[in-house]
């Protein structure tokens, strides 16, 4: 798969060397709606296929570019749609001027990408004010609808996704994603608390303004330079002792001491254990710490 940043709105003819079919969507989070139309495109497409993702929430912009929590950066992206035969990754930068485009003036610069098929939901729009429409785009294209993707009747979404992360339903939000809620990071220094108790943590520093689940411990996969280990994650705020000012991402794995800082991690969340709360004493702390540690099996 290839990846290919698109910075301005006009291509010359060797940004995309040849006729293409493409995905149409934001795409964060890669769920079973967006792996079904992936799948779907994968069956019946004419061309070399493409996906065209964003490199931002549109909404950032439209909110004085104030960062949105994604459930994906564009590497984790990456990493999901190679597994999916895709063969452009297609990056757009987006803008305040490319979020003003008329619906027409995309349909063009869609042109300009080679594109000749589109792959879209039944709920696609784009364009200023969200005013294009699928009929529009069988003007210009060969387009393939997708039913929605629903579960329990619902519509899988990344807005239902995100909603059960900060409800701590991990389990129901990684089936409607067809694989584990993952943040992604390097492993920085912290303020040695936990080692100063025999429970020596990880703190992460994360690659992407993630959403961030709701606050507790969570039984987790652990993948430091892509080997797996069993672990525990705290999600929070330290109300107990040093309490920060936003949530952290902290990984204690089991009779694990290697020291780590600058190496890339990776963590998967399997299952919401406890809520994150406020202990009399350090000792209690420690205590329950330990409780935790013993029920990942």
């Amino acid at each position: 798969m290839k990846t290919i940043q698109l910075y301005e709105r006009k291509v010359n003819s060797e940004t995309i060397p040849e006729k293409i079919s493409v995905c149409l969507g934001y795409f964060d989070g890669i769920h079973l709606g967006h792996k079904k139309l992936i799948e779907f495109a994968n069956e019946h497409h004419q061309f070399p296929l493409a996906l065209l993702t964003f490199d931002q929430p549109a909404s950032s912009l439209l909110d004085n570019y104030k960062a949105k929590e994604v459930l994906t950066s564009l590497n984790d992206r990456f990493r999901l749609l190679s597994r999916l035969y895709v063969d452009y990754y297609l990056v757009q930068h987006i803008d305040r001027e490319f979020l003003d485009m008329s619906a027409s003036q995309f349909i063009d610069y869609l042109k300009e990408l080679k594109v000749k098929e589109v792959f879209v939901g039944e709920d696609y729009r784009f364009g200023k004010n969200a005013a294009g429409t699928i009929d529009m785009l069988k003007k210009s294209f060969d387009v393939h609808v997708v039913d929605t993707y629903t579960y329990n009747g619902e519509k899988v979404s990344t807005q239902k996704i995100i909603s059960l992360l900060k409800e701590g339903n991990v389990p129901l939000a990684n089936k409607l994603l067809g694989h584990n809620y993952l943040m992604n990071g390097i492993v920085v220094e912290g303020h040695h608390n936990g080692e100063k108790f025999g429970i020596r943590t990880a703190n992460v520093k994360l690659s992407t303004n993630y959403v961030i689940p709701k606050l507790g411990v969570y039984k987790v996969i652990a993948y430091i330079e892509g080997m797996p280990h069993l672990a525990i994650a705290n999600v929070g705020v330290h109300p107990t002792i040093d309490k920060e000012d936003f949530p952290i991402l902290e990984v204690h794995i089991p009779d694990y001491n290697s020291v780590d800082y600058e190496k890339n991690i990776n963590v998967e969340f399997l299952e919401f254990m406890r809520d994150e709360k406020v202990f009399s004493n350090t000792e209690e702390l420690i205590a329950q710490i330990k409780k935790d540690i013993a029920r990942l099996g």
